[in-house]
């Protein structure tokens, strides 16, 4: 009797699961079907078809611009320029892909240049008043910053300071500038240099931190929250890389595993 019982109810489980799960797919199949609208990349010949209701849904620009009494509205189609860090075919290729499997894949194997086009690609997002995807940017970032260090400090008993922006670039910290404050990944690259920073006056980025005022607010931020969490003894002070995740001595210019 027992046992038929929690067959009963195990049913009425899946059941329960299932029929969410076709509700959920009926309320989204319309975002993926149905009318579309083209978008074009000046000086390029390349021409994007995209499900209206989707994109308009995420984006108030686009919103606005297919909704409004607009020229793209009656001919549903817009014309974008290209503007160096923020529109190019690739960041509006990678733009599509969120919309549609929510991943952020880039084909270049060069990390300098996934950094670039991540960062142009949340640049893209932001103009379009497009939200969601920061944190997985800044995820993808770090794992790239993570993932590829300083070659000076592969395979020695020395971890150079600027082993977490051996990636990262002049460019980059100055097109993240252009980010909202509070942008998680103008807070990663910020975080990026913490290390070297806390352990070394002559950082890789110390001219933009004084050049560009809002990194060095946005660094001075990543310090703050790094040292709430430093550990002290009678012979030394540590504190934890938001990057790597290892514990690093203060005010030393290396580090010994």
């Amino acid at each position: 009797m027992l046992r038929n019982s929690q067959q009963r109810k195990h049913c009425v489980t899946v059941i329960l699961k299932w029929s969410w799960l076709i509700t959920l797919s009926l309320s989204l199949l319309p975002l993926y079907h149905g009318p579309t609208v083209k978008i074009q990349i000046n000086s390029s010949d390349r021409e994007f078809e995209v499900s209206k209701q989707l994109l308009c849904k995420e984006s108030t620009y686009f919103r606005a611009m297919f909704g409004g009494n607009f020229a793209e509205g009656e001919q549903q189609l817009a014309k974008l320029n290209e503007m160096e860090g923020v529109i190019s075919v690739r960041g509006f290729e990678a733009l599509i892909q969120w919309l549609y499997i929510r991943r952020i894949h880039f084909d270049s194997k060069e990390p300098g240049d996934q950094v670039s086009a991540a960062i142009e690609l949340v640049r893209l997002a932001d103009m379009c008043n497009m939200t969601g995807m920061e944190f997985e940017v800044a995820q993808y970032i770090k794992n790239i910053l993570a993932s590829n260090p300083d070659p000076r400090s592969k395979g020695s008993l020395v971890r150079h300071v600027d082993t977490n922006t051996y990636c990262l670039t002049r460019q980059h910290i100055i097109s993240a500038t252009f980010l909202p404050h509070g942008h998680l990944v103008r807070g990663i690259l910020a975080a990026a240099s913490v290390e070297g920073y806390l352990r070394d006056g002559s950082y890789k980025f110390v001219p933009e931190t004084h050049e560009h005022p809002t990194f060095g607010a946005d660094l001075l931020q990543e310090v703050r929250s790094t040292l709430h969490g430093i550990k002290s003894t009678q012979w030394e002070t540590t504190f934890e890389d938001p990057i790597s995740g290892m514990y690093m001595r203060l005010n030393e210019g290396l580090e010994f595993f």
